[in-house]
């Protein structure tokens, strides 16, 4: 256990300003729950309870944060941590699960995704980690059967959403968000449905062909290697299933292979579906261990592409041992955040030079042990400096490496334009600040497209992404969608 290190770090956060002596508790009480868990509550529950007093603005932005080290921490506090209403509740719901399962909380893990209430925002995806960490059969079938709830939940809840709304091409947004959940649910399904009896394995994949046939085909572009690809989002669910069908159903799926041009393609190549393509990628991976092949090494990033050059260098460096390149871009951050006509007003610790800085130190550590701590030099703000000390301790105590999420706030310069109206003529308005949207304001969705959100009433027209709360650019505030249109 690093106790000089975090001995330090308390000193300097005692002596920091509020949001920075708040940020580095919590981020201390993760280094401290490997040695003594007791007194890494009583820090984290000091750094929340600081967090709580910061000015609105300054507060949110914390709590997801709060989530994520209480998820490593102490996973029962989950529950006084107020939600962060901008960050995806999916993606925010997944992430705690991941990072409980890194820092051994299996228990606390099943118990927040069994109890998870949200079936628009469950973390299909990450059960099924979760399920390869459970060890007794028992738990696994409570936790299955809560995924296949939920799914029967989520559907019939999004069929009713804006029923009233039209879509292009006779669509509404309730058929699109029921389509990416019966997808998020049939790769859990397609993989773990043997842990159901059969009888009831079979009632399931027959209400998934319902619901495929049922709803339109909004249509996809999908491939499985070998000139094998998918136009029709049905078809393709129908060939995520064709492995069950043809254990349970082997009439049914006979006769749907007969009736869909597409699915019988793919069942030509791959008799029986996901099940053919992972006994073929098995025996390639047997074969290429047998012949001593050495597996590639793959690199993938998710975020902003400019992001592109940091993360290579600092792969680089974490290979060389030479972080002076990793550093020059964090510098580069740290000017972006720190520029005098536009400063970066988001709380420092979520800065994206204060994030580039900490992953830094961290990748030091596992290449160069405790001299990584002479980069500590190069950083040229205490803050920061107190941040990255705090994450070379983590990586110290053996502590898996946090996914940072940064966060920029500058606050826009005045708009002009036409200020938008309800289709009743009744004005728009944040219900907050009172700030009225103009035509050419705009947001961007996750998948990177920015358009003006009041045209289509929060749906993104590039991913079809119902964003439940829209962001003021006058306050900065999140507020639920439908309440900016005063008359409903």
């Amino acid at each position: 256990m690093p106790g000089d290190i975090i001995a330090h770090a308390l000193q300097k956060a005692a002596g920091s300003s509020p949001a920075i002596r708040a940020a580095a508790r919590i981020r201390i009480a993760r280094v401290q729950s490997v040695a003594d868990p007791g007194r890494a509550r009583i820090t984290f529950e000091m750094g929340l309870e600081e967090i709580l007093t910061l000015p609105n603005r300054d507060r949110r932005p914390f709590f997801g944060q709060a989530q994520e080290v209480a998820a490593s921490v102490a996973p029962d506090l989950l529950r006084d941590i107020p939600s962060d209403s901008v960050v995806s509740k999916k993606f925010q719901s997944g992430k705690l699960i991941d990072i409980m399962l890194k820092h051994g909380h299996i228990d606390a893990a099943f118990d927040y995704a069994v109890r998870y209430d949200d079936p628009f925002n469950f973390p299909f995806g990450y059960t099924g980690n979760l399920m390869h960490k459970l060890d007794d059969q028992a738990r696994r079938l409570i936790l299955f059967r809560r995924v296949v709830d939920v799914w029967r939940a989520s559907q019939n809840s999004a069929l009713m959403t804006d029923r009233n709304i039209p879509m292009k091409n006779g669509l509404h947004s309730g058929h699109i968000r029921a389509h990416h959940l019966l997808s998020d649910f049939i790769r859990q399904f397609g993989w773990w449905w043997k842990i159901l009896p059969p009888e009831e394995a079979l009632t399931v994949v027959h209400e998934v062909v319902h619901a495929a046939m049922e709803q339109p085909d909004l249509g996809t572009r999908a491939g499985f290697g070998e000139g094998i690809g998918f136009t029709s989002s049905r078809e393709h669910v129908l060939f995520e299933v064709l492995h069950i069908l043809r254990h349970l159903d082997p009439l049914l799926a006979e006769s749907l292979i007969a009736g869909h041009q597409q699915l019988a393609v793919a069942a030509r190549r791959y008799p029986d579906g996901q099940e053919t393509i992972r006994q073929e990628l098995e025996e390639r991976r047997v074969d290429k261990e047998s012949s001593g092949a050495a597996c590639g090494v793959g690199f993938s990033m998710a975020g902003d592409q400019s992001d592109f050059a940091y993360h290579m260098a600092l792969r680089r460096s974490s290979e060389s041992g030479d972080f002076g390149p990793a550093i020059d871009h964090a510098l580069k951050r740290y000017l972006e955040d720190t520029a005098h006509d536009s400063p970066n007003l988001a709380p420092k610790g979520l800065w994206p030079s204060t994030c580039a800085f900490r992953s830094i130190l961290y990748s030091a550590e596992k290449r160069s042990g405790r001299e990584a701590a002479a980069l500590l030099d190069h950083i040229p703000d205490e803050d920061l400096s107190l941040f990255a000390e705090i994450e070379l301790a983590a990586a110290l105590a053996g502590l898996p490496e946090f996914q940072e999420t940064w966060s920029t706030w500058r606050p826009p310069p005045p708009m002009q334009g036409t200020p938008m109206r309800a289709p009743d003529g009744s004005p728009i308005r944040c219900p907050k600040c009172r700030w009225v949207p103009v035509r050419e304001a705009r947001w961007t969705c996750k998948c990177g497209h920015r358009w003006n959100t009041f045209e289509t009433r929060g749906i993104c027209p590039s991913c079809q992404y119902q964003w439940e709360v829209t962001l003021c650019p006058g306050c900065h505030e999140g507020s639920r969608h439908a309440d900016w249109y005063p008359l409903g």
